[in-house]
């Protein structure tokens, strides 16, 4: 990575977090290609690859969407490029970067800290293939977990990844029949908790059009800070 980028990666922690982590943990994954102020990073780590656009002027845009060569990705970009989307079978799904220095706790009990020893557990809510990716990031230490306990795991929530200065939040789960509670919300916000308390903002990424998940990070006490676009060529998947 060119030192163009790095600095560029350092004025923005929080928007840049995914870039920042791959680039230092992720290497065999990640790949840049640069154009004039901006890049392509492509992650293969899973199918199909994914895809970030960054460009501060509309000729780079032009030039680095061209270049993409992939049959089938998810693209992160920035609204103000929409207009430039030009792929076959596209679907576009604008979400809210969102973030939290000080969270309202909301600490319904039988909330804990996760571990691969609630393998079961973690398999029974998520699946086997989301379970599987969580259980491989809590052995390798990759992620902070936590959940919400009736008898059995009903609500959890993930870190997916962790910089130095951010923690991303993600795999917001409850276990139909146990939704509409707050389960969610005292996991989110005990998650975040957590995060502050190691010297770290907490983000996380929501669709703009998700009003109830919304309202309830607004309540934990995490405030939009700017919107992507998650834009699906060639395959069914949708941010969750």
């Amino acid at each position: 990575m060119n030192k163009h980028l790095e600095n560029l990666f350092k004025k923005d922690p929080i928007k840049f977090a995914f870039e920042i982590y791959d680039s230092q943990f992720d290497k065999e994954n990640t790949e840049f290609i640069t154009v004039d102020e901006g890049y392509l990073m492509y992650y293969r780590k899973f199918d199909p690859a994914t895809i970030i656009l960054y460009a501060e002027k509309e000729n780079t845009a032009k030039k680095l969407l061209s270049l993409i060569a992939e049959d089938r990705f998810i693209l992160f970009i920035e609204p103000k490029w929409s207009q430039l989307l030009n792929f076959n079978n596209i679907k576009v799904y604008p979400e809210l970067l969102m973030v939290c220095n000080s969270p309202k706790v909301f600490n319904t009990g039988n909330v804990r800290k996760l571990s691969i020893d609630d393998k079961n557990d973690i398999l029974n809510l998520y699946g086997e293939d989301r379970g599987k990716v969580l259980l491989n990031m809590l052995s390798e230490g990759k992620t902070t977990a936590y959940g919400l306990f009736i008898s059995h795991l009903v609500s959890a929530a993930y870190t997916w990844i962790e910089t130095n200065d951010v923690a991303v939040i993600g795999g917001v789960l409850t276990q139909e029949g146990f939704r509409n509670k707050g389960y969610a919300t005292s996991v989110v916000s005990i998650l975040t908790q957590d995060v502050i308390k190691r010297g770290k903002v907490a983000s996380l990424y929501v669709r703009e059009d998700n009003a109830p998940a919304i309202y309830v990070y607004k309540k934990i006490g995490f405030k939009e800070y700017e919107k992507r676009l998650w834009v699906s060529v060639n395959t069914e998947l949708k941010p969750l």
